[in-house]
C-alpha cells in the first residue's frame, strides 16, 4: 500500500474518533441518586361532633354551669357579745336620780350613800351632787365632803374644781377651812389661792386670814350693791 492509501486511511480515523467525541459529549448528564421517601404528613383529625343532650336530660343554665362548688365546711358562727352587766354601785346611783324629790333632797341622799359605793362609784356621786347643788344656799350639805382628808383623790378632784366655779361668798370660807387641814391634800393649794384671793400672807394664823375673808366680802357686797342701784 503507498503513501497516499495510508494518509486517507488515518484521516477518515481521526475523522471517525472525533465524531464519536463529539456523540458522547452530547448526552445528558446522569440524575441524582434517588433519596430517601418523604414521610407523607398524617390526615389531621376531624372533631368530634358534640352529642346533642337527649330529651330525658334537662339543658343546664348558664348560671347552674358557672356555679362554683358548694364547700362542705360551714361559715363559723360569730361568738354572740354578751353585754357587761352593770355595776350594783351604778345601779344604785340611778335609782336615787330616779326617786321623785327635789335636787338638794336629791343630792343629800348620794351624800349619805357615798361611804358605802367604791371609789369610782363615789367620784360618779360626788359629780351628781356637784350638779344637783346648784344653790349657794345648800352648799353646807357639801362642806362634809369637801372637809373629809380621808376621800379618794378622783372624788377631792371633783368637789374641788366645782367649788372653784363658785361665788366668793361660798368659794373663800371653803378654802380657808381646807387650808386649816394640814392633811388635806389640797391644803397648800386652799392657802395659796387665799393669798392670791385677798392680796395677803398671814401664814397659819388663822384668825387673821378669818377676818381678812369677812372684810374682802363685805367690800364685795358693798360694791355689787352700789352697782345694783
Amino acid at each position: 500500500m503507498n503513501s497516499r492509501s495510508l494518509l486517507i486511511l488515518a484521516t477518515a480515523a481521526l475523522l471517525i474518533a472525533g465524531a464519536v467525541i463529539a456523540y458522547l459529549n452530547m448526552q445528558p448528564a446522569p440524575g441524582p441518586l434517588p433519596g430517601p421517601l418523604a414521610a407523607t404528613p398524617a390526615p389531621a383529625p376531624v372533631a368530634q361532633a358534640t352529642p346533642a343532650p337527649s330529651a330525658s336530660t334537662p339543658p343546664q343554665s348558664v348560671a347552674q354551669v358557672a356555679q362554683p362548688p358548694v364547700s362542705a365546711t360551714p361559715s363559723p358562727v360569730k361568738p354572740t357579745v354578751t353585754p357587761a352587766p352593770i355595776p350594783e354601785w351604778d345601779a344604785k346611783i340611778d335609782s336615787v336620780l330616779k326617786m321623785n324629790v327635789g335636787s338638794p333632797e336629791m343630792a343629800q341622799m348620794l351624800i349619805n350613800m357615798l361611804p358605802t359605793l367604791p371609789p369610782e362609784g363615789q367620784a360618779e356621786a360626788a359629780q351628781h351632787i356637784s350638779n344637783l347643788i346648784d344653790n349657794n344656799k345648800d352648799y353646807a350639805r357639801v362642806m362634809p365632803l369637801l372637809k373629809n382628808p380621808n376621800l379618794p383623790e378622783e372624788v377631792q378632784d371633783v368637789l374641788v374644781t366645782d367649788l372653784m366655779n363658785r361665788d366668793d361668798a361660798v368659794k373663800l370660807p371653803a378654802l380657808l377651812d381646807i387650808a386649816k387641814i394640814p392633811t388635806h391634800p389640797y391644803h397648800d393649794e386652799a392657802l395659796t389661792d387665799l393669798q392670791i384671793f385677798l392680796d395677803a400672807d398671814n401664814g397659819q394664823d388663822w384668825g387673821k386670814w378669818d377676818s381678812a375673808v369677812k372684810q374682802y366680802l363685805k367690800k364685795q357686797a358693798a360694791e355689787n350693791a352700789d352697782t345694783a342701784q
